[in-house]
Formats: structure tokens, sequence, C-alpha cells
């Protein structure tokens, strides 16, 4: 098997629903670009093992937890120069995922955020407005050594836990490709 490039991780409490479609979006582009996905499970939904078997992830099983703590302990279990947090929403396509990740583990930034389906002129005002925090549904590629560098997520931090690592990057230097990038 080729050297995996990074490790996709969705978390199923947060995707809710959402879940299946979002693994249908990246579970082909984990094939084709030698990720790892994963699924962080804490809820014991008993459909969860089946659905990670359809779309080939692996089921990260992780105390009840805030969603930091999740994230940190299913990262510390997870392969890869590169982590990718599709987000609460779907990512655009596999193909501008693909192409940010690839930027970031070129070098040319340390953190791309990643775009969602959702587009428009008020979306974009909120945006601006939020421009220190993650933007609703977008998700995050970064480096693991920058992931480390700055301590993983806050393990007391629930549903505000990407939106404080994104800060957090920010604030130590890290270069953000921007949203619509």
């Amino acid at each position: 098997m080729a050297d995996i490039t990074g490790c996709i991780l969705i978390d199923a409490r947060s995707a809710g629903s959402r879940l299946p479609r979002q693994l249908a979006i990246v579970a082909p582009l984990a094939r084709a670009e030698s990720f790892s996905l994963a699924i962080i499970d804490d809820t014991g939904d008993a459909r969860l093992p089946r659905m990670a078997h359809r779309y080939g992830a692996r089921l990260l099983s992780v105390i009840p937890a805030p969603l930091g703590q999740r994230i940190n302990d299913a990262i510390a279990r997870s392969p890869g120069p590169l982590l990718i947090f599709p987000g609460i929403g779907s990512v655009s396509s596999a193909e501008t995922l693909s192409r940010l990740a690839a930027e970031v583990a070129a070098g040319r930034g340390d953190v791309a955020l990643l775009p969602t389906l959702q587009r428009g002129p008020l979306r974009g005002l909120l945006a601006w407005l939020r421009r220190s925090r993650l933007p609703r549904g977008e998700g995050l590629c970064l480096s693991r050594a920058w992931f480390e560098r700055i301590g993983g997520c806050d393990p007391e931090l629930d549903d505000d836990a990407l939106d404080e690592l994104l800060e957090r990057l920010r604030a130590c230097g890290a270069r953000t490709r921007p949203t619509d990038a």
C-alpha cells in the first residue's frame, strides 16, 4: 500500500444525518489520494460500523467528550502528515479538497480553509464579519506539524473547538489559504 498522505477525519456526532453524504464525497478522494478516512465516534450508534465499511473508513471509537478531546484522541491514532476536517457541511468537491490538501502538503500554506457548497454575497459578508472564526460548515486542512506545535485542540471545547484551533494557528503565524482559494 502507498504511503498515507494524510487523514480525513469526520466526527459522527457533529455530522449527524449528513455523515453519509460527507462520506460519499470524500471516500473516492481518500482512495485516489491515499488518504486515510476515519469516522470519530463517541455515540455507539450501531449503524456506524456498516457505514464505515461501506465507505472504506476506519471507525475510531472514543470516549464521550467535547469535540476538542474527540479530535485529539482520534489524531493520536491517525496516520499521515496532513489532517483534514471536512467540516459540519460537506466540502464543495473532492477536487477542491484535493487541490487545497496538495497546497498544504507542498508547503504553500500551513492551513487551508475548505469551502462548502453554500455560496453567495450574504455568506461572503458573514465570513468577513467572522474573519477570525471558521465559517459555519467549512473545514480545515492543516499539517500535523502545526497541529502538534500548538498542542492540538482545546480538549474542553465542543462546538468551538475548530474555531479556536484556527484562531491559535493564525496567532502563531501559520500561513492560511483563503476560503475562496
